[in-house]
C-alpha cells in the first residue's frame, strides 16, 4: 500500500528525531571552548593588573606575582 503513498495504521508511526553524530560533535566544540575559556580566564588573571582579567598593564611597568616556590 505504500506504493500509493497510503499508511498503515499501527505501522511506521512518526518517530522522534534523535541527535545525530554532528550533534554530538558540536556540544563537544561547545564543552571545549568553554572549558578553554576558563583556563584562560584564570591565567589572565594571575598576571593581569590586580587580578582582573580585562585590566592592561603599563608598558614598561609590568609586575608579575611572585612566585609560591622558592629554591
Amino acid at each position: 500500500m505504500s506504493q500509493f503513498g497510503m499508511q498503515m495504521p499501527g505501522g511506521r508511526g512518526k518517530r522522534g528525531s534523535s541527535p545525530d553524530v554532528f550533534t554530538l560533535l558540536a556540544f563537544l566544540s561547545v564543552v571545549a571552548l568553554i572549558a578553554s575559556c576558563v583556563v584562560m580566564w584564570f591565567a589572565a588573571s594571575k598576571v593581569g593588573k590586580d587580578g582582573n582579567a580585562f585590566s592592561l598593564q603599563e608598558p614598561g611597568q609590568i609586575m608579575l606575582p611572585a612566585s609560591g616556590s622558592a629554591r
